[in-house]
């Protein structure tokens, strides 16, 4: 269980995720457990680089938060172990009008392996603390502002809760030095030298989105990255499907995650035109907000 300081760290970085909790448990009067779920997915998909997801949910009205609502139980539903591979429904977007790039149940089902791992965690290191069986845990924020803000009122948040710190302080809650008021490092001597080519294969790997009717080879996409940035692709997968049914989901791992920034080129994803058909490509980035 977390401690004081950082479980009200972690309520206040998820203020509108207990927002939109309690509006579905309390005002639709959704199962609890499956509202959790539900946030579990989006928050995971957030990670997957679909930003902002939970804040453009939260604007619709009821009616269209209810549907999101039931997509979502569907799509964890294709993520659990032994799953079963979806039939009918797998040509139904989902999501509709959220993403910019196609998005079925095929997407959850061919990626469920880590899914449902990211889900997992994310439901015991958030959902399970910030929220209760009726409601979203409270946090008087004004009573406990000294404890949270030792910089006085020059300190302040960001649109999203993530804390903004004056120069000369450091942020707890990242872990990253913002600024030093001496000499002394706060890097540890002892780490292990960085290489990029050690990072696991999260780090090196991107989600790939074919359109509907036009997939892509394994081939074509290792000739494209190659040509463009040299030997760097380890390896690519492409989704398994049923006779008559054209893949459009695949993965591709690099063999340095530094390639993955020259590809995206400071974006959330990046779109491509490869043989005439279009490729999206996008990084899982895990959330560091709400982390002990």
């Amino acid at each position: 269980m977390a401690g004081i300081g950082s479980l009200v760290d972690l309520l206040l970085f998820y203020t509108l995720e207990r927002v939109i909790y309690n509006r579905m448990v309390c005002s639709l009067g959704k199962n609890s457990q499956q509202v959790k779920k539900a946030i579990a997915l989006w928050l995971m998909l957030e990670e997957v680089g679909y930003h902002d997801l939970i804040r453009t949910i939260n604007s619709f009205d009821n009616a269209t938060i209810e549907s999101l609502f039931y997509e979502a139980l569907q799509c964890s539903a294709c993520i659990q172990p032994n799953s079963v591979q979806p039939f009918e429904s797998d040509e139904t977007p989902i999501f509709s009008g959220l993403f910019g790039e196609p998005m079925n149940l095929r997407f959850f089902y061919y990626n469920s392996e880590f899914m449902y791992k990211r889900c997992m965690h994310i439901m015991e290191t958030v959902c399970d603390q910030i929220f209760g069986e009726t409601k979203a845990v409270e946090v008087d924020e004004s009573s406990l502002w000294p404890a949270i803000n030792p910089f006085g009122v020059g300190s302040s948040t960001g649109h999203d809760g993530t804390a903004m710190y004056p120069a000369g302080t450091s942020s707890r809650a990242s872990g990253q030095v913002i600024g030093e008021t001496s000499g002394q490092s706060s890097l540890n001597p002892d780490a292990s030298e960085f290489n990029p080519g050690q990072t696991p294969e999260d780090s090196r790997t991107m989600f790939l989105t074919f359109s509907s009717g036009h997939p892509l080879s394994r081939d074509e996409i290792i000739d494209f990255f190659t040509s463009n940035c040299g030997e760097v692709v380890q390896n690519v997968f492409i989704e398994r499907t049923q006779q008559g049914k054209d893949p459009q989901f695949g993965r591709i791992v690099f063999t340095n995650s530094m390639v993955i920034p020259r590809i995206l080129n400071g974006q959330t994803k990046a779109k491509f035109m490869v043989n005439r058909k279009h490729l999206w490509a996008r990084i899982y980035v895990p959330r560091r907000r709400g982390s002990s």
